[in-house]
């Protein structure tokens, strides 16, 4: 029988976090408008890094 796959390791060796410090109404505004696009907040960040990332190359 094979190992049993551990997502703490995993994440450890392959994933990152990025953090960020704003003023709550800001942060509150985001989330609301988010939810309100139905769209993860995760998802506007990764969308925002993608296209900085393609503007380099």
């Amino acid at each position: 029988m094979g190992e049993k796959f551990n997502q703490a390791t995993w994440d450890k060796e392959n994933m990152a976090r990025i953090t960020g410090k704003y003023k709550k109404e800001f942060v509150e505004d985001f989330k609301n408008a988010c939810k309100k696009l139905g769209i993860s907040q995760s998802d506007v960040f990764r969308d925002a890094m993608v296209e900085i990332i393609k503007k380099v190359k």
